[in-house]
């Protein structure tokens, strides 16, 4: 791994995933909507940007 893991370097990793377009390559995979979206939540959660009782619905709008 090289890197020492770390709350800051995690927190980092998923910002790179969550803000990259679809179908460019991290290591060596392709990041995909489904790892963006969860990228988002999983950041969306840390920065209790919601309590999750919500009952609105989300829509995903494709503007490409």
């Amino acid at each position: 791994m090289g890197e020492e893991l770390t709350p800051d370097h995690v927190l980092g990793e998923l910002a790179a995933i969550a803000f990259a377009e679809p179908g460019t390559e991290r290591n060596g995979q392709a990041i995909k909507v489904a790892d963006k979206l969860r990228a988002l939540e999983l950041l969306y959660k840390h920065l209790g940007l919601g309590d999750g009782q919500t009952t609105e619905g989300v829509v995903i709008v494709d503007e490409g």
